[in-house]
């Protein structure tokens, strides 16, 4: 209801026009950081402030169904307090805000080719801004008089390029590559290129000067794989990157990570299959940003075998109850949410605690009803610092009932 009664009034205002003017598309930030300081800025105060985080994984832009996810998340909106407190003046503005980030995401291909993106929107301050994430937790939208950026905060944690090297048998280009941009960098240096072709004698001669050709040949490339490497030693200190991707034909890129000396191959984190010569700055901040996805997968599940060791220790708990009680106490050290967990909860007034149960209350003050309880134990993780892992569903390992964490201190 309340989504189609802002769109109806944008409509009636005559401010719903083609998205091809891009006049609803937000200030899209080249950093986290630039964001984070125009947002740290706002003071609370009486104008809301929609904050709107979008999970744009593969599974997630398959048939739009971020855009469901994110519409599930306005209806929730219709029965928070906050909402039914405001007047009429300031809930107009909301429906209007609302209708904007709808607006945007309607048309999945003018969204960023990330994982995961911040949208943050209050009319009465003037803001319509966002940026994309190398990932978001959940989709979720909030309502409150100040931006939620705590999963902006934690974001910008792990927001490092990462650093692909794209080559084949005469070409080097280097690339640094983030969720919102990709630049090309210079490679340093000049191929040199092969000496003339090797021409056999035509009268049945055995072929004299063809192993000199070959040994010729070989020498090129064990040349180009060190001015690779060194370039790359260069930039790996000028650009500090998460990681190293390298790219181009399969028998190039596993000759060059032999070839890389250890502190480089260690960071190496995957491989892609490209042809270096025609591939845009698009094609690889796609393809590099997918290879980083699934290395952190693969962490996520050796993690994931970690915390079950964790737990038979003694320094880790499951449970939402007691993973709940860790947190109101400061020894989350990581926090694990289950892929999908979902349940409301409240708040003890007094202590800010979160708990499951009215009753669990008890002398902490009158328990606030919330809508999602893990959205809101993540947002006190990240503001104690901790570490938030989302654990996909039928991810290696045993799977965690609902919330997890490991422990600091017991």
């Amino acid at each position: 209801m309340l989504g189609s009664l802002a769109a109806h009034s944008l409509e009636k205002a005559g401010a719903m026009p083609e998205i091809l003017d891009r006049s609803l598309e937000p200030h899209l930030e080249g950093s986290i950081a630039a964001l984070l300081e125009r947002l740290t800025t706002i003071p609370p105060g009486p104008h809301p402030v929609v904050s709107c985080y979008v999970r744009l994984d593969p599974e997630d832009r398959t048939r739009n169904q971020y855009l469901l996810s994110v519409k599930s998340r306005m209806k929730e909106l219709e029965a928070d307090p906050q909402l039914l407190d405001l007047s009429r003046a300031d809930r107009l503005m909301v429906e209007r805000d609302l209708a904007r980030i709808r607006a945007y995401l309607d048309h999945p291909r003018g969204l960023p080719p990330a994982r995961g993106l911040a949208l943050f929107a209050a009319e009465g301050l003037g803001l319509w801004a966002g940026v994309p994430l190398p990932r978001a937790h959940r989709t979720r939208v909030i309502l409150d008089d100040t931006p939620w950026v705590g999963e902006l905060v934690a974001a910008s944690q792990d927001t490092a390029p990462i650093l692909v090297a794209a080559v084949d048998r005469a070409l080097a280009r280097f690339f640094t590559v983030s969720p919102a941009e990709t630049a090309e960098l210079d490679s340093g240096f000049t191929v040199s290129g092969r000496g003339g072709k090797y021409v056999a004698d035509r009268k049945d001669a055995p072929g004299k000067g063809e192993r000199a050709y070959h040994g010729r040949l070989r020498e090129e490339r064990l040349r180009h794989y060190a001015m690779i490497a060194d370039r790359l030693a260069d930039l790996a200190v000028a650009h500090p990157a998460a990681g190293i991707v390298l790219a181009g034909p399969s028998d190039h890129t596993s000759a060059l990570h032999r070839f890389l000396p250890d502190h480089l191959a260690r960071r190496v984190i995957g491989t892609i299959r490209i042809n270096p010569t025609s591939a845009s700055p698009a094609t690889i901040q796609a393809a590099a940003c997918q290879v980083a996805h699934e290395h952190q997968e693969k962490a996520v599940a050796r993690d994931l075998l970690a915390l079950q060791e964790d737990i038979g220790s003694g320094w880790a708990v499951e449970g939402v109850r007691e993973t709940l009680r860790a947190l109101s106490r400061g020894q989350v050290r990581t926090l694990y949410v289950e892929d999908g967990v979902q349940g409301g909860g409240f708040r003890c007034t007094g202590t800010g605690r979160l708990v499951i149960g009215r009753s669990d209350c008890a002398e902490e003050g009158e328990a606030r009803p919330i809508r999602d309880i893990a959205d809101e134990a993540i947002e006190d993780a990240l503001r104690q610092r901790a570490r938030v892992v989302l654990a996909p569903r039928g991810s290696a390992g045993e799977p965690i009932d609902g919330l997890a964490a490991t422990l600091r201190f017991r």
